[in-house]
């Protein structure tokens, strides 16, 4: 059956919406669904002729205390269910929907691949139906209202035997009340959490000459680093996000003894806290239900004989520090659930944008780990202290992407650069990037050079009423791009503002990835 949906905005006055509906009953048409809002009635009724709806419009206009009527493609509810669905249909993650009985109400198309069962064969059934490990957390976040990140579980899957996942409870809660409606399972494929650990058969070759500069402050970094680079002493590089801390542990590792090794670098910040231990250091046969048969070499080992590059070492929890230890004072390594110990033959590069030493003061970081690092630390100069890096690097940007583009290279205009030069810059050098990449890509084709219009909006200093206009989607990615940012900025930390947040740890690495931030 077809439907029309009409708006009706009003006054706040007592009795209108019954009058509205006697304006219906008159006319003899069915009711089929009705939403009231303050000031706003939204009505859905089975469609009919246009002269017969063009009546009724004028009769419903004519009530008092109306002020619009319009005809609208969805009632409120039916417009958030379908951006609800939009939404879980190109989401990475899968998703479970259970209701108050631990019956799934509904996955999304990512579910449906990872698990290898339609939405129609798995609506109704009870979760254990899935799988059983998870039943114990799903009932507890239930009961108990908590959410429980970042489980490791295994799962039979049709046709694949069986799969490791992560997976996380979050409770779902009517705004403003106690009681929980049910809750929302998260998985994600273990296949994409490594991913996300390492890139090791994918090592870029990058010397002290790839790191574009002309600043004082990143001559005096530059000469440091390529003192030590020969040296197998451990480095901790310190700076904010996006100053390129990599980047000067690759071009060390490229310019030691070394360089013919493996260079393997682990972000810690991006795997979850409970997989941290078997990532880094492996497992031997028959620990872990689910796991390899014959075990796992952890990541640490697949650095021997090369370099070892520890990103956001700070993020390290406490009870792995005392392990990790370990590795810088003896060089040796146990697996998880064995005796036995290797030698570990690598040079270790730690980097992190928080402060260890506050950090070790508050007890959220070991002592003798801290002391073990802080060998010779190195600070990267964030770009707003290397202004006279900003046209050098923007430039190089520039050309960049022009050549990838199969574009003539474009000058910057001098505006552009002015504006380029002022900005304080939060994301470092990989925002500039970022501005500089965007900036082409927005250029047309006839244009000669990058003026200031075509830089982000941040960049510039226009009236707003000037400025170029966004779709609500734009404003509610920049807005959530700032939050997410500040956020970063202010707790230095994935997982402390993915708890300030109320995110899951792997839902705000997936929006990091999205918005470019760098972790």
């Amino acid at each position: 059956m077809n439907t029309i949906t009409f708006k009706v905005r009003t006054e706040n006055r007592v009795g209108i919406t019954h009058d509205v509906l006697e304006c219906l009953f008159s006319a003899r048409i069915d009711l089929i669904s009705m939403e009231v809002k303050p000031h706003y009635i939204y009505l859905k009724i089975p469609e009919s002729d246009r002269w017969f709806l063009s009546d009724l419009f004028l009769a419903i206009q004519k009530i008092r205390g109306v002020k619009q009527v319009e005809i609208m493609n969805y009632l409120p509810s039916e417009a958030r269910e379908n951006q609800m669905n939009t939404i879980l249909s190109t989401v990475s993650e899968g998703i479970v929907l259970l209701d108050e009985q631990l019956c799934i109400q509904a996955i999304n198309r990512a579910a449906e691949e990872m698990l290898h069962i339609t939405g129609e064969e798995a609506s109704g059934k009870p979760f254990y139906r899935l799988w059983k490990q998870g039943t114990e957390e799903a009932e507890r976040c239930l009961r108990e209202g908590v959410e429980i990140q970042n489980v490791s579980v295994s799962i039979p899957v049709a046709r694949k035997g069986r799969a490791r996942f992560v997976v996380s409870y979050l409770p779902v809660r009517p705004t403003g009340r106690r009681e929980r409606q049910g809750i929302v399972v998260v998985l994600r494929d273990m296949k994409q959490i490594q991913q996300l650990i390492q890139s090791v058969n994918e090592t870029e070759v990058i010397t002290f000459d790839d790191i574009i500069h002309q600043s004082a402050a990143m001559r005096n970094c530059m000469e440091t680093a390529k003192r030590i680079a020969g040296k197998n002493a451990t480095i901790i590089l310190q700076g904010e996000s996006g100053t390129g801390k990599e980047l000067f542990a690759r071009a060390i590792h490229f310019a030691s003894s070394r360089a013919n090794g493996p260079f393997v670098p682990i972000n810690c910040a991006a795997i979850p806290e409970t997989l941290l231990e078997s990532e880094l250091f492996g497992y031997e046969a028959g620990t872990f239900t689910g796991g390899l048969k014959d075990g796992k070499k952890g990541l640490i080992e697949t650095a021997q004989g090369g370099t070892l590059f520890l990103d956001e070492i700070g993020e390290i929890p406490l009870h792995l520090q005392a392990k990790l230890l370990r590795v810088f004072e003896d060089r040796t390594i146990r697996r998880v659930g064995s005796h036995a110990v290797t030698r570990l033959d690598v040079r270790i590069i730690a980097a992190t944008n928080r402060d260890l030493s506050a950090m070790m003061t508050k007890g959220e970081f070991r002592e003798d780990l801290f002391y073990r690092l802080n060998v010779i630390p190195i600070h990267i100069p964030p770009l707003r202290e290397r202004k006279s890096d900003i046209r050098l690097l923007a430039e190089f940007f520039l050309k960049k992407v022009c050549r990838l583009v199969h574009r003539n290279p474009l000058p910057l205009s001098p505006q552009a650069i002015r504006l380029l030069e002022s900005y304080h810059w939060p994301g470092n050098v990989r925002e500039l990037q970022n501005v500089i990449e965007r900036a082409v890509y927005l250029c047309p084709e006839e244009q000669k050079e990058i003026t200031e219009i075509y830089l982000k909006k941040e960049l510039r200093s226009i009236p707003a009423d000037r400025r170029p206009q966004q779709c609500l989607k734009e404003q509610m990615e920049s807005y959530e791009k700032t939050i997410l940012a500040d956020a970063l900025h202010k707790y230095k930390s994935a997982r402390q503002a993915a708890k300030h947040l109320g995110l899951s740890h792997t839902a705000l690495l997936n929006k990091i990835k999205k918005y470019q931030l760098g972790v």
